[in-house]
């Protein structure tokens, strides 16, 4: 039933790594889509000049603007999805280009991680979030069994055998990303965001983002959607606003989800990120391929 799948990234690639791999023709549309989001937004293009909350949001919705980029590129190509999931903040991404809601009102989700910091930095919470390459969910779990309780610290998405995020307290994360290269990771690195995504502890700091993202109709979206929380497949606007509402606190098996969706049958993974950040963390069988932006 379903062949060819769509995969959206979240936040953490630099603005410029993303544009350096627009052609001209997409980069002016993608420039188009910058001016009308960042003037509604009032936000400044020179990242710089954006201040606190803003200058992390206004890099944050460069990977959206990207994404769209990409995603109207493949359809334009004729490559239609099937089935797409969204990783983290790639959830807020498909629900803009899958049509459950309007692009402006992803934005305005993105723009509502403000309200988290804020909450966060009002209760004094130290936080990150890390990536370990070279162990597995399984691994990581054996190896942080017994060493931090799941208050500090848990594995905020299994991304693939090789490959792990960690999120929670930032002392705690930073210890585990130390520890984890005595034991023999390839690479070991934490992400300076001040947030812990995934982490259960996030959800009493983010109730205004979690009431925001229900302010408004979610429409049933032109492609069915992977939950990767509970990995069904979602096919009215109800199932995505909860999976918008969910993504901000809720541990992540991005693993699980390629595997679900290579059982139903997909063969063809499109990664729509602007530097095929996806593929880079994902695996799938050898039967299957993962396309970027490079390949098409």
């Amino acid at each position: 039933m379903y062949n060819r799948a769509f995969l959206f990234n979240g936040i953490g690639s630099k603005p410029e790594k993303l544009l350096v791999n627009l052609p001209p023709e997409l980069k002016e549309k993608y420039d188009d889509y910058l001016d009308a989001a960042f003037g509604r937004l009032k936000l400044n293009k020179d990242f710089d000049k954006n201040t606190g909350y803003d200058k992390k949001v206004a890099e944050w919705l460069i990977s959206l603007i990207c994404d769209r980029v990409i995603f109207e590129h493949y359809i334009d190509k004729g490559i239609i999805p099937d089935i797409g999931a969204g990783y983290s903040s790639g959830i807020v991404s498909i629900s803009g280009c899958f049509g459950s809601v309007p692009h402006e009102f992803a934005h305005d989700i993105i723009m509502m991680n403000r309200a988290t910091m804020r909450c966060l930095d009002e209760h004094g919470e130290k936080l990150d979030m890390g990536v370990v390459i070279g162990f597995s969910y399984d691994d990581i779990s054996e190896l942080f069994a017994g060493r931090f309780s799941p208050d500090e610290l848990i594995i905020g998405s299994g991304n693939s055998k090789f490959h792990v995020m960690i999120s929670g307290k930032a002392d705690a994360v930073q210890k585990a990303l130390d520890f984890a290269l005595s034991e023999g990771a390839i690479k070991a690195f934490g992400f300076g965001t001040g947030v812990a995504y995934h982490h259960p502890l996030m959800k009493k700091y983010s109730q205004e983002y979690v009431d925001f993202c229900a302010s408004t109709r979610y429409s049933a979206p032109v492609y069915p959607i992977l939950s990767i929380f509970d990995r069904e497949i979602m096919t009215t606007g109800e199932q995505v606003l909860r999976e918008n509402q969910l993504n901000v606190y809720t541990p992540i098996r991005w693993d699980l989800a390629i595997k679900k969706l290579e059982e139903l049958g997909v063969t063809e993974f499109f990664d729509v990120s602007a530097n095929g950040a996806v593929s880079k963390f994902s695996r799938v069988s050898r039967k299957c391929k993962i396309y970027t932006l490079e390949d098409v």
